[in-house]
């Protein structure tokens, strides 16, 4: 079993006075349920598990008083395992929270736009939320000898726990295609109405374009839908925690991108299934693309981890000058202003001038293969 790093962050937000009713968001198989189980070892005190695709758990928690008094009855924590498939499971957080204090609630859900809309409005000022990602470089325990070839296997099979387990390259293969047909949208397509063949076009086009500013006019003139589908789709996927968007940062300069926007794969593995490219990394033309999903995503991993609350970005002026990452963190000083250059192999890039100049508080690296080791574990934002 692979340590996740929030495993100490719920024990400790689950003894929290007074407490909240904790809400762990992630996508489909990503390891919630096995984080659930680790957690439940390491509490002392009587634990219900609740899981949403069992019919009967469904029937044990609804918002009524006397449902709610029998379920939690001589336990000290109450798990509630895929609550997204719970009706009314914002009225019974909000009822559990506000007349059970006793009990410490801890909730999973598989997607975004379906449990944070039920969660929401009636959970406002009682919930703590956490993201479990797909595997972290930290969580892969990495020396720096074998730093490359942990990032390689990032890079063409992803971060899947299961993934990782496998042993062959086949197997691995075989599982993140039924992950990306199948898995990962099925909340989408249980909860809203899509055109499937549609959601799929777009997502391939989306993996083809990793890295590089997406136009979704174009992407609608090729799929053939309207521009106003293609923004509504891209925020389900990434509702689904399919896919991740940068906007552009723009404070100072007129001639600064700022209304476009970059797409990122929450894992690669899922977006080499989509395009069917698994082949090694000497025999491809993206890889310098796959880098910079890998190192954008790894980033906002490790500060999430680490609890630094920031804001993301690429930074790109209208004569091609370019940043490919731009960190914007909170610290105990204030607001800090951070840019990442990712290159793969030995890095001879130089940063931009022009964001020197109009940034002379911001800091700027260049971070190839030699520097991800220190850059994904080294201190924090600071």
């Amino acid at each position: 079993m692979i340590p996740r790093q929030l495993e100490v962050a719920i024990l400790d937000a689950l003894q929290r006075v007074p407490p909240k009713v904790l809400v762990l968001f992630g996508p489909r198989q990503v390891g919630k349920t096995t984080l659930l189980a680790k957690v439940r070892s390491g509490l002392e005190g009587n634990v219900r598990t609740l899981n949403g695709d069992f019919l009967d758990d469904q029937a044990l928690l609804r918002p009524e008083r006397g449902a709610l008094d029998r379920l939690v009855q001589g336990i000290q924590y109450l798990f509630i395992d895929e609550a997204q498939n719970f009706p009314d499971i914002g009225r019974c957080l909000k009822l559990l929270h506000d007349h059970h204090e006793t009990v410490r609630v801890l909730a999973t859900g598989s997607s975004s736009f379906d449990l944070a809309r039920r969660t929401g409005e009636p959970l406002t000022g009682r919930q703590q939320t956490m993201l479990l990602y797909p595997v972290s470089y930290a969580e892969r325990s990495p020396t720096i000898v074998y730093s490359r070839a942990v990032l390689e296997s990032c890079m063409i099979h992803g971060s899947y726990p299961e993934v990782i387990e496998l042993q062959s390259a086949e197997d691995k293969e075989r599982h993140l295609r039924g992950l990306a047909t199948d898995a990962l949208l099925k909340d989408i397509f249980a909860h809203v109405d899509v055109n499937r063949h549609k959601l799929h076009d777009i997502l391939r086009l989306l993996a083809h374009q990793i890295g590089n500013e997406v136009s979704l006019s174009e992407v609608a003139r090729t799929v053939q839908v309207d521009t106003k589908t293609v923004a509504r789709y891209c925020d389900l996927l990434e509702d689904a925690f399919v896919i991740v968007r940068l906007r552009g940062f723009s404070r100072n300069l007129r001639k600064e991108v700022g209304k476009s926007q970059k797409v990122y794969f929450m894992d690669l593995g899922i977006r080499n299934a989509i395009i069917r490219a698994f082949h090694p990394l000497q025999d491809r033309a993206d890889v310098g693309a796959l880098w910079e999903n890998l190192m954008v995503l790894e980033r906002i991993k490790r500060n999430s981890y680490a609890n630094v609350p920031a804001e993301y970005f690429f930074w790109r002026t209208y004569d091609r000058q370019e940043i490919d990452l731009i960190e914007e963190a909170a610290t105990s000083s204030g607001m800090n202003l951070r840019g990442f250059e990712f290159k793969w192999g030995r890095s001879r890039k130089q940063v931009p001038k022009l964001f020197s100049q109009t940034y002379p508080h911001a800091r700027v690296e260049v971070v190839d293969v030699l520097a991800a080791h220190e850059f994904l574990l080294g201190a924090g934002a600071s």
